[in-house]
């Protein structure tokens, strides 16, 4: 199970670099929503590393931390500097299609590991 959550968060990791580094077409969609597909990957993973539970919990434990993102952006509590950055100022309802998206990404790769037999801790 580490071992799914490690390369979990490592694919998570390349999926926001491919985000801040693209420069094609479409790149305002790339990066508003594919980064936050990858934000959502990388939560769940670490999660996973921190956090022995189920993954059912885990995916309503990440689901929350996003909808507390968007929330605080709702009412304007975004934090000063390098956090409002990394929880973005702007709410919008497609960031929590991008959420969901990125949650159900994390959960099908932890069955699929797990379901393949990769059950380390």
């Amino acid at each position: 199970m580490r071992r799914a959550m490690v390369l979990l968060g490592g694919v998570a990791l390349a999926v926001g670099a491919f985000a801040l580094f693209y420069r094609g077409p479409g790149q305002p969609f790339i990066r508003g929503y594919v980064s936050d597909v990858g934000a959502t990957m990388l939560v769940y993973a670490f999660l996973g590393l921190l956090w022995r539970t189920t993954a059912a919990r885990r995916t309503l434990a990440t689901a929350a931390i996003a909808a507390a993102v968007e929330f605080y952006q709702i009412v304007g509590m975004t934090p000063p500097g390098i956090g409002g950055v990394l929880v973005g100022a702007f709410p919008d309802p497609w960031d929590l299609v991008a959420y969901a998206i990125g949650v159900v990404a994390a959960l099908a790769w932890e069955r699929r590991l797990v379901r393949s037999g990769d059950q380390t801790g």
